[in-house]
């Protein structure tokens, strides 16, 4: 009997522990593992526990997952603004014996890449429609749990504090950044904020040289490298308003040139400039405008939802007065 007990109650917690771990383990959902993989998972493990000097290490070595480094130590270090000891102890960190052997992990999962532009590498011509539709779902929900992942509460707190009090709120983007931009206004004018989106630079300098510091600009770019966002809101910032970048790179010149950066997912597929980003990078931007507007919505003693309404009942007698004259 008293075996018979004691199996039960280890049986139990047993169970106990896997049902735990079911919780708390979001699996990769991606049936191929990408290119650097296993770095990309180990980074995504411990990001958590990175200092900040450690994570613009992380974030690099991410960004850079499935092709060769032939940097060394030293001029990895220059190109991070770190030190080779930084660079070091993440190697230690990510369960490496040194920087050699996490630069072997690198090169290990570098692949040749097919003559499409920013697809993934697992998507071949040969895929039925139902075989790249599983794909497809695979990668866009990867790419939001890997952004939800490094989500950086405090900072996105401070975001939705920063724009809730602005007077008026300037989206900037260009490509395929310009609709996230667009969807963002979209949304921010339906909370009955004085939001604004701009895609043309010329027209992006002139509203930031006439900013002020009860503005916001939110400049949105996958790679970070779009030096026209990155002079908008540095001219932004110099005229005191805030700034806030979205971008995959968080060393990149938009990122600098920003008060706050929210950071996206970004795979293993290398960005080819003037030939856009793979969806993966819009669907993250599109989640964390998303994250914004809830965040909006539900602070505390705000009138959003009253926003709300007066814009649902306007639609609704446009839309009944437009029936009615048709």
């Amino acid at each position: 009997m008293g075996q018979g007990v004691k199996n039960t109650s280890s049986l139990a917690k047993a169970t106990l522990t896997f049902s735990k771990s079911t919780e708390t383990e979001m699996p990769d959902p991606t049936a191929t593992p990408p290119a650097g993989g296993d770095l990309v998972q180990r980074i995504q493990d411990r990001y958590a526990n990175l200092r900040k000097s450690e994570r613009i290490v992380a974030d690099y070595l991410r960004n850079h997952a499935g092709t060769r480094m032939k940097l060394s130590i030293t001029e990895l270090a220059q190109v991070l603004g770190l030190s080779e000891a930084t660079i070091s102890r993440v190697s230690r960190a990510l369960g490496y014996s040194g920087f050699s052997d996490l630069k072997m992990s690198l090169a290990e999962g570098a692949v040749t890449r097919s003559g499409y532009v920013n697809i993934p590498a697992d998507f071949e011509q040969t895929d039925t429609v139902i075989m790249a539709s599983t794909k497809l779902a695979n990668l866009l929900s990867a790419s939001i749990q890997g952004t939800q992942r490094m989500l950086d509460t405090a900072r996105v707190d401070r975001c939705v504090s920063t724009i809730r009090r602005a007077h008026k709120v300037v989206l900037v983007g260009v490509g395929g950044a310009a609709a996230i931009c667009d969807e963002a206004a979209h949304l921010f004018i339906k909370a009955g904020l004085d939001a604004i989106s701009c895609s043309d630079h010329y027209t992006q300098v002139v509203l930031a040289a006439n900013m002020g510091p009860q503005d916001v600009m939110v400049g949105i770019s996958h790679t970070g490298m779009t030096l026209g966002i990155a002079s908008a809101l540095k001219l932004a910032r110099e005229k005191g308003a805030q700034t806030i970048a979205v971008t995959s790179d968080p060393a990149s010149p938009v990122a600098r040139a920003a008060n706050e950066t929210l950071i996206t997912w970004n795979s293993d597929t290398p960005s080819v400039p003037l030939y856009g980003d793979f969806l993966e990078g819009r669907i993250s931007q599109l989640y964390l405008i998303d994250l914004l507007y809830i965040s909006l919505l539900f602070e505390e003693g705000n009138s959003r939802e009253a926003n709300l309404r007066n814009t649902a009942s306007a639609l609704e007698r446009y839309y009944q007065n437009g029936r009615a004259e048709g």
